[in-house]
């Protein structure tokens, strides 16, 4: 693929959150990105999801956080960054108080990750916002992945014979796995999250060679076949009291893992694309024969002028989580004859440029 090429087009034909994004993360041309800032910033779907990021004040819904809401910040993050907003922008940043001052408020100086911080802080790294709490608390979750990973165990299910006692599990529960209670109280919500895989790279060669040691262990953990084959999809259920349970999370297990074409004929491409654009940013992901399998699936979808054409399925767009690929666009019009190629060949130059491996991918 001559990203040389991918750019020229994108620049020429693209609308602003793709033009913008080209222009910062891979022209790298900070002077020529401000150029276009405000326009970038007054087009319509950019304007709609930093509006679903900035919560009511005070917050007037149940989850701010959580959930398939546009308004959840799981997901407008998600698609913020996906659209190319960042922590430079006093907009963006303006947007997102409302989660700085969650973490300075709840964090405190013990471990074991919160699941609802764990998801705050690997977003707003990721956004790029720079802050003291969002440092403090990726560098202290990472460690306790970091403990948890070096052991190498993925033995971390009940028995049968212990799940039967259980008491007043609910329903849609039953045939779930069951995570040992004994790990979460020794090393806390230490397995690895996709919100990890989301937010770590951000970490990566910005810190010491120690914190890309650490990072590099949660990839190698979950690069497996052992990960593949033992862990169940959520995870599972937690067991956090006589008769009070909670669900996991988000599994970062590769999409297709054992084959990437299958997967991407017969379930979810959105997701795998997703999970795609994120684990790419990682040089132990890129090694994996997953990464080579993939890469050759989708270069069929190649024209001789290196430009790209995904299915339009692949590139949907509706509510529900982003990490399950709910919000796979770049926000470019619809109507534009050529929005397909301008989108999937975005894709590709973000899955085939490893220039930005070094400094945490994009800026």
């Amino acid at each position: 693929m001559s990203l040389l090429k991918s750019i020229d087009f994108l620049l020429e034909s693209a609308d602003e959150p793709i033009r913008y994004r080209v222009l910062r993360e891979f022209v790298k041309n900070e002077r020529a990105a401000k150029e276009i800032e405000v326009e970038f910033l007054e087009n319509a779907v950019v304007a709609l999801w930093l509006n679903n990021l900035k919560p009511e004040t005070p917050p007037q819904r149940h989850s701010m956080e959580h959930g398939s809401f546009d308004f959840c910040l799981e997901n407008a993050l998600l698609k913020a960054v996906q659209l190319g907003l960042h922590g430079g922008l006093p907009q963006m940043v303006n947007a997102v108080q409302y989660y700085i001052d969650k973490l300075e408020t709840e964090t405190t100086d013990g471990a074991n990750r919160c699941n609802t911080l764990g998801i705050i802080e690997n977003l707003l790294t990721l956004a790029g916002v720079n802050h003291a709490v969002v440092r403090k608390n990726m560098l202290a979750s990472l460690d306790e992945l970091y403990n948890f990973v070096c052991m190498g165990n993925y033995d971390i299910y009940i028995s049968d014979e212990e799940r039967e006692k259980l008491k007043a599990v609910p329903a849609i529960w039953k045939n779930r796995k069951f995570i040992k209670r004994r790990l979460v109280e020794k090393y806390g919500y230490c397995y690895p999250l996709i919100y990890d895989i989301v937010g770590l790279h951000k970490l990566n060669g910005t810190i010491s060679a120690e914190t890309d040691k650490k990072i590099n262990a949660v990839i190698d953990y979950i690069s497996t076949d052992e990960f593949h084959n033992t862990i169940s999809d959520g995870y599972g259920i937690l067991i956090a009291g006589d008769k009070k349970y909670y669900s996991m999370g988000w599994d970062p297990k590769y999409p297709g893992w054992f084959d990437v074409t299958d997967y991407m004929k017969n379930e979810n491409a959105p997701k795998l694309l997703f999970f795609a654009q994120y684990i790419s940013r990682y040089p132990l992901a890129r090694k994996t024969k997953w990464f080579s399998d993939l890469l050759e699936y989708l270069g069929k979808y190649r024209s001789s002028h290196d430009i790209y054409a995904f299915p339009a399925e692949w590139l949907k767009e509706n509510q529900g989580y982003a990490v399950q690929g709910s919000h796979i666009s770049f926000g470019e019009n619809r109507r534009k004859k050529n929005w397909r190629e301008i989108e999937s060949t975005f894709y590709m130059l973000i899955l085939n440029n490893d220039s930005n491996l070094a400094n945490g991918g994009n800026a």
